[in-house]
């Protein structure tokens, strides 16, 4: 048997064990969470769709009143390959107050404050997929000192994490959130500073967002801003242009609305990325149109449409279609 198909019978495995030993292991210390996703995208300009399927298995171990372990597992149709996406434990201070260590998220920005199941889209939104190359947000090794803000008791949140890449760059990241900051509305924001190793030394840069958030029963807001350095533009003007550094911008405003007689979750997307700001003109538009039907409390069926219309290299005033997608996908949580 190959590989790749032992992977795979490793997983249905591990997520058919997962649900049937839920309750024994939720009697002890150890809860079981996770979520499988199963769907079909479509890619412009790509001659077939491609049908995939995705599984999280987490394992969160109570050791003892104050100390906590989080083990992510996770598996792709991409690759066919377990993964081990999240290990990391957690020291209760008390309050809401907490130290973690481990390979966890990088919390910058609004979408990784929360797990990829908790998004109202099928994936993270354009300035997220920007983001992500840098290693300004995903996870790495870090040590994370949080706050959460409680709105009857203390509505100021933080969060500052210095971590370690595999790429061997030093990230220090802080996000802090003030809820009800403008009646219902939080207000939040991110800062990130990123050594990052290169070519004959390394290159200090950085990352800014702020971002408005409202969140209810059956209101979704997000607003928000970034402006950073792109670390491989900027390393390449150094080496082979006028050695100045390149900056980006965006901006994204989503707005989810639930409807409770028909389950019905419209959801939609607009987002401006910006890669140099020196070029304005050459930028990406998003336009994402969504509708997730909640079947059953943890059964979400969703279509999602993603068009992306980027500046042409060739015709400024033109632009191209690519990587738009459509994807439609049901996914079942636990």
């Amino acid at each position: 048997m190959k590989r790749s198909q032992l992977n795979s019978s490793a997983a249905v495995f591990l997520i058919f064990f997962s649900v049937n030993a839920a309750p024994a292991f939720s009697q002890a210390k150890t809860t079981i969470s996770g979520w499988l996703r199963a769907g079909t995208e479509y890619v412009y300009n790509n001659r077939f769709r491609e049908n995939f399927y995705r599984a999280k298995v987490q394992f969160n171990v109570k050791v003892d009143k104050n100390l906590e372990a989080q083990v992510d597992i996770r598996n792709e149709s991409d690759d066919h390959e377990l993964e081990l996406r999240e290990a990391f434990f957690t020291v209760d201070l008390g309050k809401a107050e907490g130290l973690d260590f481990g390979q966890s998220k990088k919390q910058f920005g609004l979408e990784f404050q929360k797990s990829k199941e908790k998004l109202l889209t099928a994936e993270r939104t354009l300035l997220y997929r920007h983001l992500e190359p840098f290693g300004f947000v995903g996870r790495d090794v870090s040590f994370r000192y949080y706050r959460k803000g409680r709105a009857d008791v203390r509505r100021g949140g933080l969060s500052l994490a210095l971590g370690y890449s595999e790429d061997h760059n030093l990230t220090v990241i802080g996000h802090s959130t003030r809820l009800r900051a403008l009646g219902s509305f939080a207000l939040g924001a991110s800062g990130l500073v990123q050594l990052d190793k290169i070519a004959g030394g390394s290159q200090t840069v950085w990352a800014l967002g702020g971002e408005i958030l409202r969140d209810t029963d059956k209101h979704h807001v997000e607003i928000e801003a970034m402006l950073g350095q792109d670390p491989f533009a900027s390393e390449f003007e150094k080496s082979f242009g006028d050695g100045q550094n390149v900056y980006f911008g965006g901006g994204k405003i989503l707005y989810g609305h639930y409807f409770t007689k028909t389950r019905l979750e419209p959801v939609l997307v607009s987002s401006l990325l910006v890669p140099d700001l020196d070029a304005f003109d050459r930028n990406t538009i998003q336009f994402l149109i969504g509708l997730n039907y909640y079947a059953a409390a943890a059964l979400r069926i969703g279509l999602n449409s993603d068009l992306l219309l980027t500046t042409s290299t060739k015709n400024q005033d033109e632009r191209t279609y690519a990587g738009s997608n459509v994807i439609v996908q049901a996914q079942l949580s636990w």
